[in-house]
């Protein structure tokens, strides 16, 4: 008896003491998108919990170094958060977490989703735009980085537009070739990291099997998981 009230006095803890917040609610698309965000979440080296409306409690956060937002649709994830969840999530970052976030998870991070009314985060400037000039949906898009050319899974992803002095505050990471507008950047908002792309660096190969396309360097989950990691200062 002894022995099973120590278990049921730890639960909440062992429930809570997970270093990476995954979203898993509305707006996570089911075909993969949660699943390969919790991959290279634990690629990156990080015990994730997958978070929902009806298991979010703000105690969820203590131990917590990142969140990371998995593509899908931002409005609907938005939508789902509600007030309560996406300030927590502000407060999170301002705080010093990190926040990491793919296609729709770049979508969410302006104070409008994309070209939308819905509310976002406002953790990053500028505003977020759908990339128009895709191969085709989805597709595998040339991206321009620091250190060369990449090629990325793109489906739906935006780009984001700032002014000069927006522009000054992030680091770009990658630029669409075609029409040379951001796609990935780091930046921070208080004293949080966050790190997000447009494209779909977590994409399994699944993904590109299912619409016959190749990536011409491979997949790029090691991205992903280093973006996560530079997020929660890892």
């Amino acid at each position: 008896m002894k022995k099973l009230l120590v278990l049921i006095c730890l639960m909440p803890l062992y429930s809570f003491a997970h270093d990476a917040l995954v979203w898993g609610g509305a707006g996570a698309c089911t075909d993969g998108c949660l699943d390969s965000a919790v991959y290279v979440t634990k690629l990156a080296g990080f015990d994730p919990m997958i978070v929902t409306p009806e298991n979010f409690d703000p105690s969820i956060f203590e131990k917590a170094k990142v969140w990371v937002q998995p593509g899908g649709k931002a409005g609907s994830a938005s939508n789902a958060m509600g007030p309560t969840i996406r300030n927590a999530i502000k407060n999170f970052i301002a705080e010093g977490g990190g926040y990491a976030g793919f296609c729709a998870g770049a979508f969410l991070t302006t104070s409008k989703v994309g070209e939308t009314r819905v509310t976002g985060l406002g953790i990053v400037e500028g505003r977020t735009r759908v990339y128009r000039k895709a191969k085709g949906y989805p597709s595998v898009e040339k991206m321009v980085t620091p250190e060369g050319t990449q090629h990325h899974y793109w489906e739906g992803g935006p780009w984001f537009q700032f002014t000069t002095s927006q522009a000054q505050k992030v680091n770009v990471k990658s630029r669409y070739f075609t029409t040379n507008t951001i796609n990935a950047i780091e930046t921070t908002y208080g004293k949080g990291r966050i790190s997000v792309s447009g494209t779909h660096p977590e994409a399994p190969q699944w993904w590109y099997d299912d619409a016959r396309l190749v990536d011409p360097d491979g997949l790029d989950n090691q991205l992903a998981a280093d973006m996560i990691k530079w997020a929660a200062k890892h």
